[in-house]
């Protein structure tokens, strides 16, 4: 059951305010609008003094909690800052709102777990019919980080397809023709864990788009796989063998862990950043700006990502939303000294 500070403060108002209202003072001065966001909130979050209130369902006891599922391991998080400040965001603006937090393992949640939530939230890309059956048992879903589920929920992710055309249109400024791109596939997964359907980042498909509309169809060099320093090192050595004496001028890694294993790849065979390769990247880690040369990246404010995500939540549990929201989370071009002017010959 909820307190009076809980319904306080997602109500916006002061715990002696809500006392008075539900214990209907009737010398309290408060507007109409007030008194109904209390009682409103009251309702939902199941205050068992408010009368009147409609038969309660097994829903409405566990309001104040939210589950988080996720599609990557927790290798993954740790490895990479891109998730972990994104859990970091939803703890922390889930504990300026006094949420439970829940992070559900897959393969051992049930659809009948999460009808129980207040909310749940959802990070990386599920496939459609598990977001449906989420959605059929608690409507109030919030979609983290995946930018090709419907429309129908709400959803939260960056900008990353006009944030890699920003970065191709600055390149392309510097005099970069020949540009390369390593990235990263995605998977669907279910509930279940298990892996189904392939999907192309939307960094890779705003690469080629871009390219192709430039009229650099032919200058096209896209290698993808799984998102480690690993797999980039051996894509970028992969991608200097196949070009011969027609080097790529610049690479745009998907991600700045990546970058590192570019950055050993293009090292270990005498190859300088920037003055052969220029490199642009996405994330802005800490280490990114002590790499050498210092990296340039876009910077992803992934804990705000996070944030949002749970402050969606909050409006469906306290506020009663039902109509879907897409929020973009904005990120910032940081230009760093691994990107140089190319010499056109």
């Amino acid at each position: 059951m909820a307190s009076i500070r809980e319904i306080a403060k997602l109500a916006g108002v002061s715990p002696a305010t809500v006392s008075r209202v539900l214990n209907a003072d009737e010398t309290m001065s408060v507007s109409p609008a007030t008194r109904t966001r209390i009682i409103k909130v009251a309702n939902q979050l199941n205050y068992h003094k408010v009368e009147n209130l409609g038969p309660k369902s097994p829903k409405q006891s566990n309001k104040l909690s939210i589950a988080v599922i996720k599609t990557h391991s927790s290798k993954r998080e740790n490895d990479d800052p891109y998730f972990r400040l994104i859990q970091e965001g939803i703890a922390l603006e889930a504990g300026n709102w006094n949420f439970r937090l829940e992070t559900l393992k897959l393969g051992e949640v049930s659809l009948e777990q999460l009808a129980q939530f207040g909310a749940v939230l959802t990070i990386g890309a599920f496939t459609d019919e598990t977001l449906a059956d989420i959605y059929k048992v608690n409507q109030n879903l919030i979609v983290v980080d995946n930018h090709f589920a419907s429309s129908r929920y709400d959803l939260v992710h960056t900008d990353f397809a006009k944030q890699t055309e920003q970065v191709l249109d600055y390149l392309y400024e510097q005099n970069h023709r020949q540009i390369a791109f390593i990235g990263g596939e995605i998977r669907t997964v279910d509930l279940n864990g298990q892996k189904q359907y392939l999907l192309a980042d939307v960094r890779t498909t705003a690469y080629e788009n871009w390219m192709t509309i430039h009229g650099l169809s032919d200058n096209i060099q896209i290698k993808t796989g799984d998102w480690t320093m690993a797999f980039a090192l051996n894509a970028t050595n992969e991608l200097v063998e196949s070009s011969g004496d027609q080097l790529p001028t610049a690479i745009i890694s998907a991600s700045d862990p990546m970058s590192i294993g570019i950055y050993r790849a293009l090292q270990l065979k005498n190859i300088d950043i920037p003055e052969t390769i220029s490199v642009f990247s996405f994330d802005d880690i800490e280490m990114a700006g002590f790499m050498s040369p210092p990296l340039s990246t876009v910077h992803i404010d992934s804990l705000e990502i996070g944030r949002v995500a749970v402050r969606l939540a909050k409006e469906r549990i306290s506020d009663g939303r039902k109509t879907a929201l897409r929020v973009e989370v904005a990120s910032e071009i940081i230009v760093r000294d691994s990107v140089r002017k190319n010499k056109l010959s």
